[in-house]
């Protein structure tokens, strides 16, 4: 049962990662307002398990001539922007994205996923308090060539 929860868990923070890059690809333009839904819209997708911990990154990223990647801008579930604009984005990008002159939306989740026996299960391992888990969605703007944020 511990095994399927952990599972079910980790498919919940894909698909906060999956649906919040979905919702911002559709968009011409995103404003804070926007992604504060967009952020609330996480935590109903995270139920039954509580989102009080669950650390959601939705960034643009561009692409220049050579194909070298930059951040345009990123938000957090805070309203804070975790990447700094015009760096390189602290993402493995995978090989056929980077794709010169274009732009990308990425959402990315972090949990930690706490099993319902861990303090039982200290005693013997000792680790087992928390398990992290990480979901990562690449997608190309739908409506434009890039979601510009407002």
């Amino acid at each position: 049962a511990e095994t399927t929860e952990a599972l079910n868990y980790k498919r919940k923070v894909n698909q906060v990662a999956i649906s919040v890059a979905d919702l911002v690809a559709q968009a011409e333009s995103v404003t804070k307002s926007d992604m504060t839904d967009i952020m609330y819209a996480s935590g109903l997708i995270m139920e039954p398990y509580s989102a009080a911990k669950l650390k959601v990154i939705v960034a643009s990223i561009e692409f220049d001539a050579k194909g070298v990647a930059k951040v345009a801008w990123s938000i957090n579930e805070s309203g804070g922007t975790p990447w700094t604009k015009g760096a390189k984005p602290p993402v493995n990008i995978p090989d056929g994205l980077s794709n010169p002159n274009t732009t990308m939306i990425v959402g990315q989740t972090n949990g930690q996923y706490v099993p319902t026996f861990a303090e039982l299960a200290q005693n013997i391992m000792p680790r087992a308090t928390s398990i992290d888990m990480e979901g990562i969605y690449f997608l190309r703007p739908r409506f434009t060539e890039s979601v510009t944020m407002k």
